[in-house]
């Protein structure tokens, strides 16, 4: 316990440590920070509040696109609207995405059918954030609504899904290329190729 002429304080690295001053003097110092502090919160309430139509077109936006840069973020805030989308408008339906990525054809976003390839290699929540530059909190809601539209209660079942589309992916093109052989196998498939 500090002795009643020191107060205990934090410095910027949130260590704590005594400084030099008396009790009202220190009392003075907590009401100062705690004003300032309820000044910038009630600022940033009033802010939000104030713009909540213009945040709530962001969200919006974010959910059908997943992505804006600054210039869009700027418009939604001029014209209350998005005006100019993002290249390749919407995300890609589950149809155009069948064809480049075998996960695409569960149903699922761009967005969770990268979480769920992560979830399939044995990644964490916090690691397929890291990896994604996402927080954690969405990375598991994403991992939810995967789970939900897999009809899954767990993230191993889920990635035995992703494990056995992507493997069922793998050998309708290992036929293929036998069958582009004329029926010969060739050598390329067991010299570290499909096979390897």
């Amino acid at each position: 316990m500090a002795p009643p002429d020191q107060s205990r304080v934090s410095n910027a690295e949130g260590k704590a440590g005594a400084r030099d001053c008396s009790g009202p003097t220190a009392e003075q110092i907590d009401k100062e920070v705690r004003k300032l502090l309820d000044d910038a919160y009630q600022l940033a309430r009033t802010t939000l509040m104030a713009d909540r139509d213009k945040l709530e077109s962001i969200a919006k936006a974010l959910l059908q696109y997943e992505a804006l840069d600054s210039s869009q973020i700027e418009e939604i805030i001029e014209h209350g609207r998005l005006i100019s989308p993002p290249p390749g408008g919407a995300p890609p339906s589950a149809k155009k995405m069948r064809v480049g990525n075998p996960l695409g054809s569960l149903g699922l976003t761009p967005r969770e059918v990268e979480v769920l390839t992560w979830v399939a290699q044995g990644k964490t929540n916090y690691e397929i954030g890291v990896i994604l530059s996402a927080g954690t909190r969405t990375i598991c809601k994403h991992v939810e609504r995967i789970l939900t539209k897999l009809g899954v209660e767990n993230r191993t079942a889920a990635a035995a899904i992703a494990i056995a589309a992507l493997a069922g992916a793998k050998n309708e093109r290992s036929s293929a290329m036998v069958r582009q052989t004329s029926g010969k196998i060739s050598p390329r498939l067991f010299n570290g190729g499909l096979c390897g």
